[in-house]
């Protein structure tokens, strides 16, 4: 005889986390818009307002929330002036970190790689864009890269590059309602090919860092396919490890 299958269950606040997620994920509370008080959410799931806020601590510990003292619960906005933006990763050889410009070289419709395909998980037929740019840290050139994106996805993406702004993920995250949550990465080193000489200033003997990133979103469905060549000679890649 078959065993019957075993039955797990979620704390309360697991619940009312998910459930609080599922509103966010759904558009009920856009970016930087604030949720209501912890005593109306308390009563509207029929919890404590212990079991509530310990849902909203666990959503800030995850940067989904921010909570602000004396204002309240808000929904996190992705911007580079924000503690909240985790997805860049450089700062200057002190340790300071740093913010970077970008200048777009090409900005186009195009067929997908098979590397682009799977990582995008691309239906047959669906076309990619890909943003061609260089990040300017400290006003050197440091990062060449493409970023992929597919069109299924975001099919009213502009192809008017001074349209395109410098913080991407805050661009998908207010135009198109698509969160990135977490980054996958893979790290190598190579040596420059001939866009990279010329962007980033560099000899064809330098070693430059090779990252591959597949970015997701809040239901873990993959948002962006991003390999970026990177200079480290003056600033490096900074990761904090919990």
């Amino acid at each position: 005889m078959t065993p019957s299958p075993k039955l797990t269950f979620a704390p309360l606040y697991e619940q009312v986390k998910k459930a609080i997620l599922d509103r966010i994920i759904a558009g009920e509370w856009g970016p930087g818009s604030f949720l209501p008080s912890e005593i109306a959410l308390a009563k509207e799931y029929g919890v404590s307002q212990g079991t509530l806020r310990k849902a909203l601590n666990a959503l800030t510990r995850e940067k989904r929330l921010v909570r602000y003292q004396g204002k309240g619960t808000a929904v996190a906005v992705l911007d580079e002036d924000s503690d909240l933006f985790p997805f860049f990763l450089f700062s200057d050889k002190h340790g300071k970190r740093v913010y970077p410009l970008s200048q777009i070289y090409g900005l186009r419709l195009g067929q997908p790689s098979e590397a682009e395909r799977a990582a995008l998980n691309l239906a047959p037929g669906v076309k990619v864009i890909h943003i061609d740019r260089v990040r300017m840290l400290d006003d050197c050139p440091v990062i060449n890269e493409r970023v992929t994106l597919s069109t299924a996805r975001f099919p009213d993406f502009s192809f008017e590059s001074d349209k395109v702004p410098n913080t991407l993920y805050e661009h998908y995250q207010l135009h198109f309602g698509v969160t990135v949550a977490r980054a996958t990465e893979q790290i190598e080193v190579t040596l420059p090919d001939p866009a990279d000489i010329k962007r980033l200033n560099v000899e064809r003997s330098h070693p430059l860092l090779l990252v591959t990133r597949t970015s997701f979103d809040l239901q873990e469905q993959p948002v962006e396919f991003r390999i970026s060549h990177i200079n480290t000679s003056h600033h490096v890649y900074r990761a904090e490890l919990r």
